[in-house]
């Protein structure tokens, strides 16, 4: 907790006192030092059980505890590279190995950021063999050097394809080895590229029953093997290379036959950003993927959400019937790590409709919003619904309003609390990342901008010392308008062993 509290003061002292910021960081820094944990030890006692065995509590709490030091190793150093990055090298040999890989595939990053390519060329080098290959940072390097440079690009790909050969990349619709070779081919040996081909594609082979789905723009794209993935991926450039060997591999694929002739260029069919030059201002990548097919889930989220946006246009001409549709909808559906809200979506939905045309139904939807949350057994899930209605209310000018929905979902927040710090089986991980202390920071931040002292005064009611400090530093930081400090939620219960966790921007 020392060390999460000197990296968020760290964020305030940027804005007021910026020369002290450096003996922070090093100082949160070392404060994970006096962890015991490490991943050396971890790994040596993880091995000692057989694959089917469950590890023993003392093994799990270590294995938390370690994936904690790592966190803040990485927070801490990560901040110190933007003010001394000397200091940040002179520190990574006392760093965890994963936080040390990490730290140079973000000093890579920064440096091609700030065009500096023959640090990052020679930063690059530097990653070990065995290490998981930086495919994304290679390919934004290789997009940043110039033309001339296509020696430096032919060594930095095969690197990547020396990594990809001892250890597959599959990154479906993001940036892998494969999507190294649809940007750049045309910059490489013709002999190199037919050889990276044919490892993707004998790569893809060996591997059964995992197909992909691809979702884009113009719908949903399915194949039931990997190999049927990388054919449509790839031979579009083999057909440029090899046009025998091309057409004889795709008659062994009548799922990449059928796709082909609806993106003849595959991936770049479908998305226009992978390509060889750096994306434009403002364009986004338009695919994302999974593995197999799309499963009940998203079918359950989809359908959700086509239900929530048909009520939103009805609330523009029919609010009433808008509102009691809204009703008929169950409160939540779906597993608690993607659980969704239909009946405060669509209330929610309505306000925003409805928000400068008819202010009475908009926060008479709000108030149907809070009454369907407060029995929801997934608290932390819902806290974006009363943070969003807080901002409805802000915008609608109805203070009261806001703040009602403000002291319910602290009151959500509470129970989070005891949920967490319960005696029988306490959430084990950081204080700081515990989901009342995330649920309790976005209702402040939320009623913050609106009524400072009211969130002031309200963080001052929590007992428990460490959260009431953590939440008065980000506070002193908004104000400052410093950086929001990392915001992490944790749960791992000791006795129930209950754990996940998970990383959020907050946005204003």
């Amino acid at each position: 907790m020392r060390s999460y509290l000197l990296d968020a003061v760290a964020g305030g002292l940027s804005r007021c006192d910026p020369g002290r910021v450096r003996t922070v960081l090093v100082d949160s820094f070392t404060a994970t030092l006096a962890m015991p944990e490490n991943q050396e030890e971890i790994n040596q006692r993880v091995q000692l059980f057989a694959s089917d065995d469950r590890l023993d509590q003392v093994t799990m709490e270590a294995l938390y505890n370690l994936e904690t030091k790592r966190r803040l190793q990485e927070f801490a150093l990560t901040d110190l590279l933007i003010v001394d990055e000397a200091k940040v090298e002179s520190l990574l040999p006392q760093a965890e190995p994963d936080v040390r890989a990490n730290l140079l595939i973000w000093m890579i990053s920064r440096a091609t950021t700030g065009k500096r390519l023959d640090r990052a060329v020679e930063l690059l080098n530097r990653v070990p063999p065995k290490e998981n290959f930086p495919y994304g940072e290679a390919t934004q390097l290789m997009l940043a050097l110039p033309a001339e440079r296509d020696t430096d690009k032919q060594e930095i790909f095969r690197l990547a394809m020396a990594a990809d050969r001892q250890q597959q990349s599959v990154a479906i619709g993001g940036d892998d080895f494969a999507s190294m070779i649809v940007r750049f081919w045309q910059h490489l040996h013709r002999a190199l590229v037919l050889a990276a081909i044919h490892q993707v594609l004998d790569a893809a082979e060996s591997r059964e029953g995992s197909g992909v789905t691809l979702n884009t723009t113009s719908g949903t794209v399915g194949f039931t093997r990997q190999l049927d993935y990388r054919l449509f991926e790839l031979l579009p450039i083999l057909k440029q290379l090899d046009n025998d060997e091309a057409d004889k591999l795709l008659k062994d694929s009548q799922q990449a036959q059928f796709q082909l002739k609806q993106f003849p260029s595959g991936l770049q069919s479908i998305d226009p950003t992978i390509r060889d030059t750096p994306a434009k201002e403002g364009e986004r990548q338009e695919i994302g993927g999974s593995w197999g097919p799309p499963d009940k889930i998203d079918q359950i989220s989809q359908a959700t959400k086509a239900q929530v946006e048909e009520i939103e246009r009805t609330a523009e001409s029919n609010p009433r019937q808008a509102m009691a549709t809204a009703a008929t909808l169950p409160e939540s559906v779906g597993p608690a790590w993607r659980v969704e809200f239909p009946r405060s979506q669509a209330y929610l939905g309505i306000a925003r409709t409805l928000m400068t045309k008819n202010h009475s139904a908009a926060k008479d939807a709000l108030e149907q919003m809070a009454e369907s949350l407060e029995h929801t057994p997934h608290l932390y899930r819902a806290m974006d619904n009363w943070v969003e209605g807080i901002a409805i209310s802000k915008k609608m000018d109805e203070v009261d309003l806001a703040l009602k929905l403000f002291r319910s979902g602290m009151e959500q927040a509470d129970k989070l609390r005891s949920d967490d710090a319960d005696p029988d089986d306490p959430n084990i991980g950081l204080k700081g990342w515990w989901p009342s202390v995330s649920a309790y920071w976005r209702l402040v931040l939320a009623v913050s901008q609106f009524s400072p002292q009211t969130a002031l005064e309200q963080v001052r009611e929590i007992k428990d010392p460490e959260i009431l400090l953590l939440l008065e530093v980000r506070l002193a930081n908004r104000s400052l308008g410093a950086r929001e400090d990392h915001c992490t939620t944790m749960v791992h219960k000791k006795l129930s062993r209950d754990s996940w966790s998970e990383e959020r921007r907050l946005e204003e």
